[in-house]
């Protein structure tokens, strides 16, 4: 799990923190959808004083107002975050290994098109899927916003981590073979800007993944309030696999492979009627759940419509 996604589990688990404070700093949205450019928008999801507006054109739901960035970099600099956050696992631990078995569900869902390369994970909180990139033979590099973080990826894995926001950063074009942002593009204040660099930053031949929650799922829509896919104020813009398929279309990419994560709301349901974990895990598959994954390539032309589907 990244830095972002773990303090957002804090902070649902929390129902105190109700963000006073952010009522008299927070900054408008543009009223044009930073995707496909209409103005005309309907209500989506509110909570509190946030609400969230979908574009009656293409879909995309975006946060509007939201914190300004200064408030943004103080909320995921909070006590309560770095305490969440603090569990740095030793490299030959038995934590730590089973931490790269969970990663591993990561790599393998684009391995098969990549084997071997640079892999640059956007948003790399401390680092383990890099790691479990590592010990299949990828040479990897992180970007993440907090240093502490990175000074402990650096020190403890021995893994560089560029730190800062992603317009800032000076990497070379055509570095990588892979680009990975997992949960990471609902998080940024203009997607548009990280994935025209996630662009200009790939070989020619290179991959880029994209894993987000999908307000459109099955999840979503049967635990609508309580959805964890919300994630107020941190996730700034919500997408359905259809918005996240025309946004990378718009930015040059053509879809290669894609995953609907299997619903555990219907896995969940089923095991309370006693049906077996693995015959419920097995039906899940067919209910799309917390999110949608691609992988996706330079296009050449008109993105290919044959596109493999994966289910997990």
């Amino acid at each position: 799990m990244t830095k972002l996604a773990v303090l957002c589990s804090y902070a649902r688990s929390n129902k105190d923190i109700k963000y006073e404070k952010l009522t008299s700093i927070m900054k408008n949205s543009t009223k044009q959808c930073v995707l496909c450019g209409n103005t005309r928008r309907s209500p989506l999801y509110s909570q509190d004083q946030w609400k969230v507006y979908r574009c009656d054109h293409c879909g995309l739901g975006v946060l509007d107002p939201r914190p300004d960035d200064a408030e943004l970099a103080v909320l995921y600099q909070q006590d309560y975050f770095q305490s969440q956050y603090n569990q740095e696992l030793l490299i030959d631990s038995s934590e730590m290994m089973r931490r790269l078995d969970q990663e591993s569900q990561r790599l393998r869902f684009f391995r098969a098109l990549k084997k071997q390369g640079k892999v640059l994970d956007i948003g790399c909180g401390r680092g383990y899927f890099l790691l479990a990139c590592r010990k299949k033979g990828y040479q990897v590099e992180g970007v993440d916003l907090s240093a502490d973080v990175a000074e402990y990826v650096r020190r403890e894995l021995s893994i560089p981590v560029h730190v800062g926001e992603i317009d800032s950063l000076e990497i070379p074009a055509g570095s990588f073979d892979v680009i990975t942002m997992w949960h990471s593009l609902e998080h940024t204040t203009d997607p548009n800007a990280y994935l025209q660099k996630a662009r200009g930053w790939l070989k020619e031949d290179g991959i880029l993944v994209v894993d987000v929650p999908n307000y459109a799922g099955h999840d979503a829509t049967k635990t609508w309030d309580h959805w964890v896919g919300w994630q107020i104020p941190y996730h700034l813009y919500h997408f359905t696999s259809d918005s996240l398929k025309a946004m990378l279309h718009k930015h040059g990419f053509a879809i290669v492979r894609r995953k609907h994560f299997l619903s555990e709301y219907v896995k969940q349901k089923l095991e309370d009627l006693y049906i077996p974990s693995f015959i419920a895990r097995i039906i899940a598959r067919f209910y799309s759940g917390h999110s949608y994954a691609v992988v996706a390539g330079k296009a050449t032309g008109e993105p290919s419509s044959n596109l493999h589907e994966a289910r997990r």
